[in-house]
């Protein structure tokens, strides 16, 4: 892939993370937990991972985590976002080097994202009372994540088409 493909891919994953996280805030999930969403900015960063490399779609992870938080949640959230993408993303990586199928690598993400966001609410509670979330925040993770695996395999395969023309 030529280089000019690469960054034109870079930056249409990264608006389209973003622009995944207005959706997500203008239709919240009808449930009363704290966390869950439908993680769609990262099918985003699975397509990026998968064609792009380990250090580019990290650097949309970020992207994503940051202006999403910035623009449509308050900069409080952000640790929040921070630990769950970084937690996630690494998961991911480790998972894709050691050659799982791209559902079980966002089902890795999507359950560490909120064991990521867990983590940050124990420290910033200051208690760990808000372990009781993760009987649901896992499976709706897990579940979430499936989905977003699948998504992401059916579009990485019809970019492949694109690029190798």
């Amino acid at each position: 892939m030529s280089l000019s493909k690469k960054i034109t891919l870079c930056a249409l994953m990264a608006s389209i993370a973003i622009v995944f996280g207005y959706i997500e805030m203008l239709f919240p999930l009808p449930v009363a937990i704290p966390g869950i969403k439908l993680g769609l900015g990262n099918i985003a960063i699975l397509v990026c991972l998968y064609l792009l490399g380990y250090k580019t779609a990290f650097f949309v992870m970020l992207i994503k985590v940051f202006v999403t938080t910035l623009l449509f949640s308050s900069p409080s959230m952000l640790i929040y976002s921070l630990f769950g993408g970084v937690l996630s993303f690494l998961i991911m990586a480790v998972l894709k080097k050691l050659s799982f199928n791209i559902i079980t690598i966002s089902i890795g993400g999507g359950v560490f994202h909120n064991i990521g966001q867990l983590t940050a609410a124990i420290f910033v509670m200051r208690g760990i009372n808000v372990i009781y979330y993760s009987a649901l925040l896992i499976p709706s993770g897990a579940a979430i994540g499936a989905v977003t695996g699948i998504v992401a395999k059916i579009i990485i395969k019809r970019i492949n088409v694109i690029i190798k023309k």
